[in-house]
């Protein structure tokens, strides 16, 4: 038999995503998700000015075509594929 005790929790809803370039919420779509941004999580390691820090962003559609259009190199693109059922290669 399991007992349990009661403990105190923290429940977290996100409300907002905000670009960390222009500001601005990023939209949620008609069944309440957010529109496709990207989310940046870097943990910086040694013989970085960051060292032990874990930085984190989030850039909206517009701010990143803005800020890959001025890279030297593009990101590389594929195609994300999607089966029948309606899943990605990853999760078949």
């Amino acid at each position: 038999m399991r007992v349990f005790f009661e403990q105190n929790t923290i429940k977290q809803s996100l409300s907002d995503v905000q670009c960390n370039v222009c500001g601005r919420s990023v939209s949620k779509d008609a069944t309440g998700y957010f529109e496709d941004h990207v989310s940046i999580s870097k943990t910086w390691g040694y013989h970085s000015p960051y060292d032990g820090e874990i930085h984190g962003m989030d850039v909206c559609v517009d701010c990143y075509q803005n800020w890959v259009g001025q890279f030297e190199i593009p990101p590389r693109v594929t195609e994300y594929i999607h089966f029948d059922h309606g899943l990605c290669a990853c999760c078949h």
